[in-house]
């Protein structure tokens, strides 16, 4: 016997690891999801069965390395006991850790629900985006599961997407990168699908930005702007007494 049926599948900590185990594969996620390493994995099959404690070998161990390619924090044992796979690590930082995970009927995406099939399809075509000034220059324009934004007829961006919510909050639906492991999609940390709108925030380093509406042609100077969108850009790097008088008080 080489493999056992009570390794195949997922394996959950709680937050900061994912595993999935398939016959003689191994592969670990970290906390955002993103897959850290697929490699071998072996093990005595019948003891496992027989329900002793069992060493896990996989063939990667590093969970990070530093700038000369060496592990600075790494897997230094793993066993499975008791329906528990226990997993001990070492940073070179803050020293040792132990992980408990244990396994589950779904992928480590089972919080997300995928929504394309309902609104792809009432997404397709241009969402023209409103601004202050009355230029209707900036476009969303959905294809399939693809978006791209466009300014003055130039694609700027694009991505593939998913349209998603969250099972704990299925009524908030929103678009994202079709990697789910990608928070945000294209230049925007979310964009949120609203009655007659799609809303969002650009992602800039260094400000502030006013809240993204966008609308179908015929809608745009019909919708209520929110009055996220109509506030000024406010840049982060530079002293704003306001902002130092709101916090203190």
């Amino acid at each position: 016997m080489k493999y056992s049926k009570k390794l195949n599948g997922y394996w959950e900590e709680g937050y900061h690891y994912y595993f999935e185990i398939r016959n003689n594969m191994f592969t670990l996620r970290d906390a955002g999801k993103r897959v850290v390493f697929t490699t071998k994995i072996e093990y005595d099959a019948r003891a496992l069965e027989r329900g002793e404690r069992t060493e896990l070998h996989i063939g990667e161990t590093a969970l990070a390395k530093n700038y000369k390619g060496e592990p600075m924090w790494y897997i230094t044992g793993m066993w499975y006991e008791n329906d528990t796979i226990h997993m001990d690590t070492h940073y070179t930082i803050t020293g040792d850790s132990s992980y408990d995970l244990h396994r589950v009927d779904h992928d480590p995406f089972y919080n997300y629900l995928i929504l394309d099939k309902k609104y792809l399809p009432k997404l397709k075509g241009d969402w023209i985006e409103w601004r202050k000034d009355g230029k209707r220059t900036a476009v969303l324009s959905f294809k399939g599961d693809r978006v791209s934004y466009k300014y003055d007829g130039s694609e700027l961006s694009s991505a593939k997407i998913h349209v998603i919510a969250y099972r704990s909050s299925p009524d908030v639906v929103f678009i994202n990168d079709a990697d789910l492991t990608v928070s945000g999609v294209m230049m925007f940390s979310r964009l949120d699908i609203k009655p007659d709108m799609i809303t969002g925030y650009e992602m800039v380093c260094d400000a502030d930005m006013p809240l993204s509406v966008f609308a179908r042609a015929d809608m745009i100077d019909k919708i209520p702007i929110p009055a996220e969108a109509t506030r000024p850009i406010r840049n982060t790097m530079e002293y704003d007494p306001e902002m130092r008088a709101t916090a203190e008080n």
